[in-house]
C-alpha cells in the first residue's frame, strides 16, 4: 500500500456499527492499518479516542460524529434525521470523493437507504442488492445475491443481479468466468414462477456464464460460483441456513458430551470441531457489498469480530482496484434492463 494515500485509496470505517461496537471495529482497523490500508474512521469522540490510544499511524484519519443509527430505527428516517451519524457521514464521504469506500457492521436498512439516497444507483440498475460469499464444499465459497436489500424483483432485476454478481466475482474475488445459477424449485428450464421463468430466458442471453437453475439444497455443493435470487427468497434462505447450522452444532455438542467416553472423544476432536465452526461462519469471509450503487458500500455482519471487519476493509479495497462499479455500468449499458 502507498505511504501517501489518495482519497480514492482510503477506506471509510464505521466504528459504531455492529453488536460488538466499537471494540471489534477498532481492532479491525488496527489489523488493516498494520497491513498498510489507509483508513478514515467515523465514530463518537469516545470511540475515536479509543482508536487513537492504540495507534499514531499516518495512514489513519478520524471523523467525530455526534449521532449513531440504532438497529431498530426506521432506516430512511434515521438517514434523513441524523445527518451527523457515522453511517450518513461515511456514505457522504464516498459521494464527495473523500474516501473510496465505506465499511460498516451497522443497520442494513440504513446502509441500503443511505446508499440509494446519497450515492444513487448505477445507470442500468433498478435496485441494489447485497452479495455475500457463503461457505461451500469447494472451500472457496459461493457468491449469493440478493440477501435482502430488495425484496421484490422483476425478471430484469434478477438479470442485473447476475451481471453484478459476475462482475464482482471476477473483479474482487478473482474467479475467472464464474458460473452463474438462478435459485429455483427445480433444475429444469421450465421450473419456477413467471418471474424466474422469464429471468431464465433473459439470463441465457446476458453477457454472463449462465449455467441454469439450482435448487437450494445444492447451493453449497460446489457447483455454482454465483447464485442469484430475489431479496425475499435470499434472506429466507440465509436465515434458514443460520438456524439450521446453529441447531446442528447445538445437537452435536449435546450428544458428544454425554458420558465420559464421548467427552474424552470430544476433547480429542476439539480442533476439528473448531475448524468446522470456522468454515460455517460466513461472516469470517468478509462483508456483503451493496452492488448497484455509484460507489462502494460493504456491509459486515452485525456479529463481526475484528478479523471479519478487517476482511471487509480488504474487500472494499479490492472493489475499488477492480473498478467494479464501472464494469457493472458498462456491462449493463447495452442491455436495456432498467426499471420504469
Amino acid at each position: 500500500m502507498s505511504q501517501s494515500p489518495q482519497a480514492h485509496d482510503t477506506i471509510g470505517v464505521d466504528l459504531m456499527g455492529g453488536d460488538e461496537a466499537p471494540d471489534s471495529n477498532i481492532e479491525g482497523c488496527l489489523i488493516a492499518l498494520k497491513e498498510g490500508y489507509p483508513l478514515t474512521a467515523f465514530g463518537t469522540q469516545e470511540a475515536v479516542d479509543a482508536l487513537r490510544l492504540h495507534t499514531d499511524s499516518r495512514q489513519l484519519t478520524t471523523v467525530v460524529c455526534s449521532e449513531r443509527v440504532l438497529p431498530d430505527e426506521p432506516p430512511l428516517q434515521a438517514i434523513r434525521r441524523k445527518p451527523d451519524s457515522s453511517i450518513r457521514r461515511g456514505i457522504t464521504a464516498v459521494k464527495e470523493g473523500a474516501t473510496g469506500a465505506f465499511v460498516s457492521a451497522g443497520s442494513t436498512g440504513a446502509l441500503v437507504a443511505g446508499g440509494a439516497l446519497i450515492l444513487g444507483r448505477i445507470k442500468g440498475v433498478d435496485k441494489p442488492c447485497l452479495a455475500q460469499v457463503l461457505p461451500d464444499r469447494s472451500e472457496r465459497g459461493v457468491l449469493f445475491l440478493d440477501l435482502g436489500a430488495s425484496s421484490d424483483a422483476r425478471p430484469e432485476t434478477l438479470v442485473q443481479f447476475g451481471v453484478m454478481g459476475s462482475a464482482y466475482a471476477e473483479g474482487v474475488l478473482g474467479w475467472k468466468e464464474p458460473k452463474v445459477f438462478l435459485l429455483n424449485n427445480g433444475v429444469e428450464p421450465g421450473k419456477g414462477n413467471a418471474v424466474t421463468k422469464k429471468a431464465f430466458d433473459l439470463l441465457k442471453r446476458a453477457p454472463v456464464n449462465f449455467t441454469g437453475n439450482i435448487e437450494a439444497r445444492d447451493v453449497f455443493s460446489g457447483l455454482a460460483d454465483v447464485v442469484v435470487a430475489d431479496g425475499f427468497s435470499g434472506n429466507v434462505f440465509l436465515k434458514t441456513c443460520e438456524g439450521t447450522s446453529e441447531f446442528l452444532m447445538s445437537v452435536l455438542k449435546r450428544e458428544i458430551t454425554r458420558g465420559l467416553t464421548r467427552k474424552a472423544a470430544a476433547l480429542a476432536l476439539r480442533p476439528a470441531f473448531s475448524k468446522v465452526r470456522t468454515l460455517l461462519d460466513y461472516s469470517s469471509y468478509g462483508g456483503a457489498p451493496l452492488l448497484g450503487l455509484r460507489g462502494c458500500v460493504v456491509k459486515c455482519h452485525g456479529s463481526s469480530g475484528a478479523v471479519a471487519v478487517a476482511n471487509g476493509i480488504k474487500q472494499a479495497h479490492r472493489y475499488i482496484v477492480g473498478k467494479v462499479s464501472e464494469v457493472i455500468e458498462v456491462t449493463l449499458s447495452g442491455l436495456n434492463l432498467e426499471g420504469e
